[in-house]
């Protein structure tokens, strides 16, 4: 489906409106899906005019599709394997989850030249 259909309809209600009732619906309007598209579209279906029901019964569809869509795409990111090694390890928040150790009193060695934890706050090195 071509991406920029929505954005054709939706110019299109807003120049049929404008041209039928002098009414300004804003093209920007229309593709959030504001309560004043809403309004708009249900005018468009209520007119009678066959282009106008015609263009909104369209847009809807359109915009339903476009919905399902995305709401695909957000389920198969969600479920996505991770493959790489990096991606083990890490929460998707930009931080990296602890090792999971087998024995809880065995501690990682701390690396050679950093400060002991106790002495921290001391001054001295």
């Amino acid at each position: 489906m071509d991406p920029t259909i929505r954005l054709r309809l939706a110019t299109r209600i807003h120049f049929a409106l404008r041209r039928q009732y002098g009414e300004d619906v804003e093209v920007s309007t229309l593709l959030r899906g504001l309560p004043e598209a809403r309004e708009a579209l249900w005018v468009c279906a209520a007119s009678g005019d066959a282009e106008l029901t015609a263009l909104a019964q369209q847009f809807t569809a359109v915009t339903a599709a476009a919905d399902r869509a995305a709401l695909k795409r957000a389920r198969t990111l969600a479920t996505a394997p991770q493959d790489t090694a990096w991606s083990q390890d890490t929460s998707g928040f930009g931080l990296t989850r602890p090792p999971v150790l087998a024995d809880d009193s065995a501690a990682p060695p701390a690396p050679a030249g950093w400060r002991q934890r106790m002495n921290w706050l001391r001054r001295s090195v």
